[in-house]
């Protein structure tokens, strides 16, 4: 135990050496900010509330789907004369619905996570991120139907690990790492929805614009960004403050920043898929989302 102590400490001392150097430091001693408000008081009513919503949203989702996805592909279905199949059509109308559900989630989190944000001090300088962070919490965790696609094992890992890393992110104070996460997840996927949604309204030439506006994107926001300011801030600066003010940071440390890496890792392999989809584009003229395909397809 004693070599694995002093093995971690190695570990931290050499992460803490890539800090970058500010011309202007913050005195977290002088003016300490107070913990996380609560919207219902305590963190478990605030759990409850989420709760709640995640019943909501599936009802919601119903409603959306009669009143404006299904007559919107009905009237796009009609005006494009459509010539399928009733299963063709069937699986057709799925994707749309599919999609519209999806980009309606991913405008609403990424504006709602912007206008939470933008006026923050913590939106440009993740140093403020851990301002207020003066302790942690007991660790009294146990750690221990859609299409099948391609990628299902590594989209499931991922859903696992983001709504861990949701709910932990305000179990730990780590609130606003944990808004900034999803804002730069939930950006990226409006375009690539968005070209989805095209391509089922026979919008081709829209729906390659908005791909090509989403591979930018998804590369800045997940395979750059993420690692270099996000993950950089929680390996690094979570332990300047951590220091100052004497907190013992595992398990958390290694916990959160596990889920963050095998994010990242989980972003590059997308992005390989990301670039072969182009690969294909360019020399077949398809624009598919190769993920959509049976798991026993080549």
């Amino acid at each position: 135990m004693a070599l694995e102590t002093r093995f971690g400490d190695h570990i931290r001392h050499y992460v803490m050496a890539l800090l970058p150097r500010h011309e202007v430091e913050i005195d977290v001693l002088d003016k300490p900010e107070p913990e996380q408000v609560f919207l219902l008081g305590n963190r478990w009513n605030d759990y409850g509330l989420a709760f709640f919503f995640a019943l909501a949203l599936p009802v919601l989702r119903s409603i959306l789907r009669a009143t404006v996805y299904e007559p919107t592909a009905n009237r796009i279905y009609a005006r494009h004369k459509l010539k399928m199949t009733d299963k063709e059509r069937a699986e057709w109308l799925r994707k749309f619905n599919e999609s519209s559900w999806k980009l309606t989630i991913f405008v609403t989190f990424t504006v709602t996570a912007f206008l939470v944000s933008y006026g923050e001090t913590w939106f440009h300088d993740t140093r403020f991120s851990w301002l207020g962070r003066n302790h942690f919490p007991p660790c009294n965790l146990t750690v221990s139907k859609g299409v099948r696609r391609k990628d299902w094992l590594e989209s499931m890992i991922h859903h696992i690990a983001t709504s861990f890393l949701l709910v932990y992110s305000y179990y730990v104070n780590f609130t606003r790492i944990g808004v900034m996460t999803l804002f730069i997840h939930d950006m990226s996927d409006i375009f690539l929805e968005a070209a989805k949604l095209c391509r089922c309204a026979q919008q081709e030439g829209i729906g390659v614009i908005m791909f090509l506006i989403f591979v930018p994107t998804w590369i800045i926001t997940r395979n750059i960004y993420f690692p270099m300011v996000i993950i950089r801030s929680t390996l690094t600066e979570s332990l300047k403050y951590a220091a100052i003010h004497g907190i013992a940071v595992e398990p958390h440390y290694s916990i959160f920043n596990g889920l963050l890496l095998l994010l990242m890792i989980l972003h590059i392999y997308w992005t390989y898929l990301i670039l072969k989809i182009i690969y294909r584009k360019l020399f077949s003229g398809k624009l598919d989302d190769i993920r959509e395909q049976d798991v026993h397809d080549d």
